[in-house]
């Protein structure tokens, strides 16, 4: 009987404690341009070029010395030591992306019309 009406005890203690609201699941959507601009940077290339130069040195091994710069129609972003080359287009690329030394690509949604990036009405 006393375990009975300890049962009882919990079971009323119980229903009187307020039970968490379910709540609604949240979706993440993705932003078709940030995707568009992610892909379009991991393939676009470095533009980083090399040239060997001789040096004068005692040990005839060491004299030829790699040297890394950015290739002609890229400026350096970064420093000496880590190089970001970045392609340069003296086209107005705003709305899409300077993929190459003056080639401009339009991110999803626009078109190249008079050297600009124009948003499409749908």
């Amino acid at each position: 009987m006393h375990l009975t009406s300890t049962l009882i005890g919990l079971l009323i203690f119980g229903l009187g404690i307020e039970l968490p609201t379910p709540t609604a699941a949240q979706f993440w959507s993705v932003d078709p341009v940030a995707q568009w601009r992610k892909e379009a940077l991991a393939e676009r290339g470095s533009g980083i070029c090399y040239r060997t130069l001789t040096v004068h040195a005692v040990n005839p091994n060491s004299r030829s010395r790699q040297l890394s710069h950015c290739c002609d129609g890229y400026v350096n972003k970064g420093t000496t030591q880590s190089l970001k080359c970045e392609p340069i287009c003296s086209e107005d690329c705003s709305n899409g992306l300077c993929l190459a030394p003056e080639e401009c690509e339009c991110a999803p949604g626009f078109y190249r019309r008079n050297k600009r990036c124009i948003f499409v009405m749908a």
